[in-house]
């Protein structure tokens, strides 16, 4: 039975720059104390997302009222969104927990051939390593391209390995997350089609600040979790499956609810072995509905705002930290600043990182330190001040 077509509400008017201070006030209060830096880490959710989870809850305490659209309903809403964010077909959308979920689908249902690699760059987040790992039970290798001098993906050395005509799976971070490194998806997924070469991303810390289309960059699979960019509930996420390779691929974990037999549930005892026609195949059974919930208003709220946008704003927000790093070439930059790598994951190293972690922590800014350097992550909802707490404490560390 295919899923019932879902036509979201109409998205409002795209933010002009100006609003998003107030967007900021009224959606997200909770970090306007501190510098909230810390969005490839964790983001909070909006308002909006809050009171939609709760009003949730609150009709789950009441059971006996709840309507058939408290389920399917928003299934269907949460897929439709996801497939918006990215380009697709919400018949392409399964609904998963976090970006493993995706991850591991692929590694364990995609075709490969014993004797076969996956290749993947150095300094990938552990996410996309160790399901791969794991393929050499069917005989097949992993092979990790080292990065350039500075960890980020080296873009040509990796297009040479791919060009060798061993290898079955490409397995690529559309952002990275000890760099902010942004690929060309669609470069690679031009070069992977045509040597067919399946081409699996990991999105997480890509959408919600970087837009991307499943179709232009030739994506096979996309995986993302929604807690961090995309500003979702814990245990939220997708995966993306392209159409034509649902048929085969079948899912490493069986879901009744993916079975086309389950869909009468008058009649769940004829038992028949047969898949959904579509993404819904891949999902394993019940999902923490209220959080389904969150998932689809954050990423409308996003939408919203313009996904473009929101990068515009993010650089505006870092220009007091670019402008102090350029004025002192003794810190290494381990982003790529040219205008088609840079993210709102900026990512620096100065001399005693980890005092300098520690000052700015005491100053009340909220960032990370990752693989020896510090990761300032701003999103929509910070502004240029919060950036200029950083500079004040890095002109008293790093005279």
């Amino acid at each position: 039975m295919p899923p019932v077509p879902v036509i979201l509400a109409p998205m409002a008017t795209t933010l002009a720059p100006r609003d998003f201070a107030a967007l900021r006030a009224r959606e997200f209060p909770g970090v306007c104390e501190v510098a909230y830096l810390n969005a490839a880490a964790v983001a909070p959710i909006p308002e909006r997302t809050r009171l939609a989870t709760e009003a949730y809850g609150q009709r789950r305490t009441r059971p006996h009222e709840l309507k058939a659209d408290d389920f399917d309903g928003v299934l269907e809403r949460a897929r439709a969104a996801a497939a918006r964010l990215i380009g697709a077909d919400s018949t392409e959308i399964a609904l998963g927990s976090n970006t493993s979920f995706g991850l591991n689908l692929a590694a364990h249902a995609l075709p490969m051939e014993p004797g076969s690699a996956v290749v993947i760059s150095d300094r990938e987040f552990p996410a996309n390593v160790y399901p791969w790992m794991r393929q050499r039970e069917r005989g097949v290798r992993l092979e990790i391209v080292p990065t350039d001098p500075l960890g980020r993906p080296d873009e040509e050395r990796l297009l040479e390995r791919l060009d060798r005509g061993d290898v079955s799976v490409f397995a690529l971070s559309a952002v990275q997350f000890a760099s902010g490194y942004c690929a060309d998806l669609t470069r690679f997924g031009r070069f992977c089609s045509e040597r067919g070469i399946w081409f699996v991303v990991d999105a997480i810390q890509a959408l919600g600040q970087v837009e991307i289309d499943v179709r232009q960059a030739g994506i096979d699979i996309l995986a993302t979790g929604g807690h961090k960019w995309l500003c979702a509930p814990f245990g939220t996420g997708f995966a993306y499956v392209r159409r034509e390779l649902q048929d085969r691929l079948e899912p490493h974990l069986v879901g009744w609810t993916g079975m086309q037999a389950c869909t009468d549930y008058t009649r769940l005892l004829d038992y028949q072995y047969k898949f959904l026609p579509d993404a819904r195949r891949y999902e394993p059974a019940t999902h923490g509905l209220q959080d389904l919930v969150g998932l689809t208003e954050s990423i409308q709220l996003l939408v919203e705002a313009g996904i473009s946008r929101i990068g515009a704003h993010q650089q505006e927000v870092l220009q007091p930290l670019l402008d102090w790093l350029a004025g002192h070439p003794e810190v290494q930059v381990i982003s790529d600043l040219s205008p088609a790598r840079r993210t709102g994951i900026l990512c620096f190293q100065p001399a005693g990182p980890e005092n300098t972690f520690h000052s700015l922590a005491d100053a009340g800014v909220v960032c990370v330190l990752r693989e020896g350097a510090i990761r300032i992550a701003p999103h929509l909802y910070n502004t240029v001040d919060d950036v200029a707490r950083v500079v004040s404490v890095l002109n008293r560390t790093n005279p």
